[in-house]
């Protein structure tokens, strides 16, 4: 009995996971077209610029995840307890909970923010209105997205992945519309990009509220004063908020100190950096999202020989994929950016290859982080290791302040993250005893580190090999993955995972191909 429920759970997964993959690879490749039109349409400098203001406002853009995380995680619980009238309470919590936050992010970034944006940033001076305009889009089209979760929040803890992998390619095909746009009209190219992308803003929030207050009955306002569920949510999303405001400073704060030190020109270099940071975090998402519901309903059925199992797999697929992917980006990087964006500066060249490294290191903590969020001890967690995190801007101010190149920010996300991972680790063995770290080292760090030694050190020597530029492209992007997908399953797998995978590939096979 307990194989075929785990068999109907592999199932649903690699469902899920088909959705989000394939929204994965639309969304990956939208993306990286959109960056060359806004750099083509705005240019270099104030594409800087506009990093740096949509910067300045997504500091408080990790709200939403939050939010999102907390609230996909108690309306699955009343949910499987069926309990329609509590659903509605959370969800009447979370619009009322949203307001207040909206208010006070408004009442903050108009005048904080705005000072800050005046007086602090290098911005030329005749771009100035500009930027003021943009600046006051971002911050609406921030609040509309904030005003989306509780409905996004319910088409997850429903398992309606392909509702949300529909609306959110829609979103982004918004974004490219837009991109094209800049320059035809008689409108200052930085203003017309932010009002457009407000405008999207609405459009995606109006198409999630209908369908969830169309297909859900919990997403209907009603007057809630349940003071112990208000606690509950706002402990939980708390020291979840205090995670992920260290995340968004090694990233955010980076860009300001940038700016700061170097310019508009360096900004630009890191905001290409993110947007690759962005393709690889959406693959490590596709993995992760279907994957996380399971592990902590496998933690609350005290399965834990199944979570170990998914806390296994889902640790290799997530290095071996971005190892895969990331290798042969990494070795053709001046090509790649010289195709893609018609840049050769050696800068960003540098930042993008180094953003790479950093989302390997950070992808492996998502799912050390999920088991911790199943034991619920995410208050102590966060606290040991966000006060790790939390010394990344500090370290990059030193050394820019001894006056060393600009890549070194990227140098000090990558370093923290190491040191911080680590810690998670001692965490995890702490408040998950079945958890052992002379085990993850065994089973994945020591096959990891051979298995990318191998491939990187065979994938170089193929690439200083072949002069021909479009057939040593093509040879090291079927050699690399194919290459990191065979040595994963002969000396980074065992028996038990290889079965796992096997499964997980087949139900996504046959449940979305051969049906």
């Amino acid at each position: 009995m307990p194989d075929i429920k785990e068999s109907a759970k592999t199932k649903n997964i690699a469902s899920n996971t088909l959705f989000l993959f394939v929204r994965m690879l639309v969304i990956t490749f939208l993306n990286l077209y959109i960056v060359r039109v806004i750099i083509k349409g705005l240019g270099v400098e104030d594409y800087g610029i506009f990093n740096t203001i949509a910067g300045v406002v997504t500091v408080a853009s990790f709200l939403t995840g939050v939010l999102s995380l907390s609230i996909q995680r108690f309306f699955s619980f009343y949910i499987g307890k069926n309990d329609t009238q509590k659903q509605t309470e959370i969800y009447s919590s979370c619009i009322n909970i949203i307001a207040i936050l909206s208010v006070l992010i408004i009442f903050i970034f108009e005048t904080v923010g705005l000072w800050f944006v005046n007086t602090q940033l290098v911005i030329p001076a005749a771009r100035m209105t500009a930027v003021i305009w943009l600046y006051q889009f971002t911050i609406f089209t921030f609040i509309f997205s904030l005003f989306q979760i509780p409905y996004t929040a319910a088409i997850f803890a429903h398992e309606d992945i392909g509702v949300y992998a529909v609306v959110s390619t829609v979103e982004c095909l918004l974004r490219l519309g837009a991109a094209i746009l800049i320059g035809k009209f008689m409108i200052d190219n930085l203003s017309f990009y932010g009002m457009c992308l407000l405008i999207s803003s609405i459009i995606i929030f109006t198409i999630y509220m209908w369908y969830g207050k169309a297909h859900y009955k919990e997403c209907h306002y009603h007057k809630t004063t349940d003071r112990k569920l208000y606690k509950e949510l706002l402990s939980f999303s708390g020291w979840t908020l205090f995670g992920n405001v260290a995340n968004i400073g090694m990233q955010q704060g980076n860009i300001i100190l940038l700016n700061i030190f170097f310019g508009a020109t360096i900004n630009a270099a890191f905001g290409v950096a993110l947007q690759i940071n962005n393709a690889f975090g959406a693959l490590c998402n596709s993995i992760i999202i279907p994957l996380r519901p399971a592990m902590i309903k496998a933690y609350a059925e005290e399965n834990f020989s199944y979570l170990n199992k998914l806390f296994s797999v889902g640790n290799k697929l997530i290095l071996y994929a971005l190892l895969a992917i990331g290798t042969p980006i990494i070795l053709e990087m001046p090509n790649i950016l010289n195709w893609w964006l018609n840049i050769t500066d050696d800068n960003f060249i540098l930042f993008a290859r180094l953003i790479i490294i950093y989302i390997v290191c950070l992808s492996m903590n998502n799912p050390i982080t999920t088991i911790i969020q199943a034991t619920g001890k995410v208050k102590e967690y966060h606290l040991k290791v966000e006060s790790m995190t939390l010394l990344c801007l500090p370290i990059s101010w030193i050394f820019f302040t001894l006056h060393l190149p600009s890549y070194f920010a990227l140098i000090s996300m990558i370093g923290v993250s190491a040191l911080a991972h680590i810690i998670r680790l001692f965490c995890l063995r702490k408040y998950y005893h079945q958890f052992s770290i002379s085990s993850y080292v065994t089973t994945l760090i020591i096959p990891g580190v051979v298995i990318l030694a191998l491939g990187v050190g065979s994938s170089y020597l193929l690439q200083q090999n072949i002069d021909s530029n479009i057939l040593r492209i093509l040879f090291i992007f079927l050699y690399s993955p194919t290459f990191f997908i065979v040595f994963a399953l002969l000396l980074g797998t065992n028996k038990s995972e290889k079965k796992v995978l096997y499964s997980y590939v087949n139900s996504f096979i046959t449940k979305r191909l051969c049906r």
